[in-house]
């Protein structure tokens, strides 16, 4: 009877334990995705993503800080005006999701959403030139997370804004894009993450471009 005892306090002690633990977790990533938010330049947005690499490799099970210090490195790529610089920060984010393709992540499609952005922003370098090599595989990753998750309003908007941006020559431009930046205003207005940390990101981008659509 008295092991029984033990082994009871024992597995409710190691519950109170987990549940410790994963509210410290989500309130340390909670802080840092609300300084996320206010980061207005470089310099705050590379704090930013160091804290969550200090998470990352703190919470070594957890993906999600993998996830924002990638993509706090695709927001430092944006205020970047050199190419040279613009991909040295795109690839500092590629690191953090080759780490993501190792873990158990429980909303794949997430990630395959981050890896179209990148790809996206390496052909904005020079569209022209970089089209045939990451073309592909910027629809192959919106293609996969839609796949995954039809309702990732994040696959439909940046499909949206790859189109948007896309001279019209090419098949691009506003009036091609409105069909497509409708859908992902649809999706996200019924979107619900599934944790108060789960990425939501998007919306007010899509928005600004809807305005052309008017």
């Amino acid at each position: 009877m008295k092991n029984l005892i033990l082994t009871i306090a024992f597995i409710i002690a190691s519950f109170t334990t987990k549940a410790t633990d994963n509210g410290r977790f989500m309130q340390t990533m909670g802080t840092t995705l609300a300084e996320l938010g206010q980061a207005k330049d470089a310099s705050a947005l590379q704090e930013v993503a160091n804290k969550f690499e200090r998470i990352a490799n703190t919470e070594t099970a957890e993906w999600l800080p993998n996830y924002y210090a990638a993509l706090s490195y695709t927001l430092i790529a944006m205020k970047q005006q050199d190419g040279t610089n613009i991909d040295k920060y795109l690839d500092k984010a590629d690191v953090f999701i080759e780490k993501m393709g190792k873990q158990n992540v429980n909303t794949p499609d997430e990630v395959e959403v981050l890896k179209a952005q990148v790809y996206m922003m390496r052909i904005s370098v020079d569209g022209q030139a970089r089209w045939m090599k990451f073309g592909s595989a910027f629809e192959g990753a919106v293609a996969k997370a839609k796949d995954i998750n039809p309702e990732n309003p994040r696959a439909y908007a940046l499909k949206a804004q790859m189109v948007f941006y896309t001279p019209a020559q090419f098949g691009g431009g506003a009036e091609k894009a409105c069909p497509e930046i409708q859908t992902a205003i649809q999706k996200f207005a019924n979107f619900k993450p599934t944790s108060p940390i789960a990425p939501t990101w998007g919306a007010e981008q899509i928005n600004g471009l809807a305005k052309a659509c008017k």
